[in-house]
């Protein structure tokens, strides 16, 4: 008969046999490599569905504004900028600050090119030449709304190179105010 070899277990200590084959902290281990990968994700959509949400907002209010200008109610009740936005703002502020809200607001001749794009300065949006114009009865008339959502997830944060880690929501209108009569705003600053 053959002489067969020790098995090995035998040699092992008994403490070492048991860890070898206790799996218990293995779950533990592998959700500490993934658990930080995994958040940083779930954070990261979570805030993006907030900037999307803060964008819808803002499209809305701009829209809802717009029908203002349009039909002439802003230029009637002669509201200044001010109150324009204050009216702008009370639509957004569930999720956004005024204070990161910029405005311009002006008419155009038919057939000339409307600006669809932002400057911006220093990372921030440039609103120097913004101004507000309601425009009188058949002119045409742009509203542009651009507001700065400052992003806390660190990574993106950092793919916002030109906007000091904001990410630049924006909202535009074009339209052509209707035959309202002769009402015009007095506290137009273009």
């Amino acid at each position: 008969m053959e002489k067969s070899a020790p098995a090995i277990p035998r040699r092992i200590p008994k403490a070492v046999r048991r860890f070898r084959r206790d799996a218990s902290g293995a779950a533990a281990v592998e959700f500490a490599l993934v658990a930080l990968p995994f958040f940083f994700f779930l954070m990261a959509m979570i805030e993006t569905a907030l900037a999307t949400t803060a964008g819808v907002m803002l499209n809305n209010a701009v829209n809802s504004a717009a029908r203002q200008v349009m039909t002439g109610s802003i230029q009637k009740s002669d509201m200044d900028a001010d109150g324009f936005r204050r009216m702008i703002c009370s639509d957004i502020d569930m999720l956004m600050s005024c204070e990161r809200l910029s405005l311009d607001m002006r008419t155009f001749p038919a057939g000339s090119p409307i600006p669809t794009s932002v400057t911006l300065r220093d990372g921030a949006v440039d609103s120097q030449n913004f101004c507000f114009d309601p425009g009188a009865a058949d002119t045409i008339t742009v509203i542009r709304a651009y507001y700065e959502w400052p992003w806390t997830t660190s990574m993106l944060n950092t793919l916002q190179e030109d906007t000091n880690g904001n990410a630049i929501l924006g909202a535009m209108a074009a339209f052509m105010n209707e035959p309202f009569g002769g009402a015009t705003s007095g506290k137009s600053t273009c």
